[in-house]
């Protein structure tokens, strides 16, 4: 951090803007090449890509146990997270270590969110990717109770991600998440009523039913052309492997990423097919 700051500095008072990014830049590689090969320190990306991988383990262990048992149906999700990151044998053991002390009725999992969210700062789409496998977990068993969206809430929070991205995010899925819906402090949810008014709701799972490519995109319909074809270059980009293994997304994760951005490209070809683009 330093070293771009100097470089910036000598770059602004060379009298250029562009040479103040570019001394920015190259010193910011010069200073994490030092940090790594001098003085032996782990890379911005490094630590990212660590507390990456604890946080995600330790939170589907979180979340699998959050409602107080452990299904089969999450297990297996766990499982095909794990075979979809093709994890050797040493990163599976500490990936089902990380799970079962997120299980644990006594751990405290904010310390390592938090980690997480200092680490990844502004890195929008690696927490987005993140909660896209948090997802996966909750919807396991075909519904999302209270107990568990309580969690995922709760992480969005953490992580400074907005909760209406999290909605829409499980929309994509199929999951009729209601976004005029709020947490109380106490931890109940309430709905607005048309008089501004606030009264408490009872929580209703939120239904599944099939995805269309509309929603795969999160747009409607009777979107327009721009408004749609904009949506698909945002997730595309939001889930292109190379950003995001350069913003410290672990390489394990690069197939489940080339496998969401080809469910994109899909849902993409089926709309312009729909609608004659």
């Amino acid at each position: 951090m330093i070293g771009a700051l100097i470089g910036a500095i000598i770059g602004f008072k060379a009298g250029s803007v562009i040479g103040m990014i570019l001394l920015g830049y190259f010193g910011y590689a010069a200073e994490t090449w030092i940090a790594e090969n001098v003085f032996g320190r782990p890379s911005h990306k490094a630590l990212v890509q660590e507390s990456y991988f604890e946080a995600l383990f330790t939170s589907i262990g979180k979340l699998a146990k959050v409602d107080g048992v452990v299904s089969a149906q999450e297990i297996q999700k766990c499982e095909l997270i794990m075979q979809n990151m093709r994890l050797d044998n040493t990163q599976r053991k500490a990936a089902i270590r990380f799970f079962n002390l997120g299980k644990q009725s006594n751990f405290n999992i904010n310390p390592v969110i938090d980690k997480f969210q200092r680490v990844t700062g502004r890195s929008f789409s690696v927490k987005q990717m993140f909660l896209e496998m948090l997802i996966e977990v909750a919807i396991a068993e075909g519904r999302i109770n209270q107990a568990e969206w309580n969690f995922l809430e709760g992480v969005c929070s953490r992580i400074k991600f907005p909760q209406q991205l999290l909605i829409a995010l499980v929309k994509m899925r199929g999951f009729n998440i209601q976004e005029e819906s709020s947490r109380s402090r106490s931890g109940s949810y309430r709905k607005q009523t048309n008089h501004g008014n606030q009264r408490r709701q009872q929580w209703q799972p939120p239904k599944q039913h099939k995805v269309n490519a509309y929603e795969v995109l999160g747009v409607s319909s009777t979107d327009s052309k721009n408004d749609i074809r904009r949506a698909y270059k945002k997730l595309m980009s939001s889930h292109h492997p190379d950003k995001l293994i350069a913003k410290g997304l672990p390489p394990e994760m690069v197939e489940i990423a080339k496998k969401k951005t080809q469910t994109i490209q899909a849902a993409w070809e089926e709309v312009k097919e729909l609608r004659g683009f």
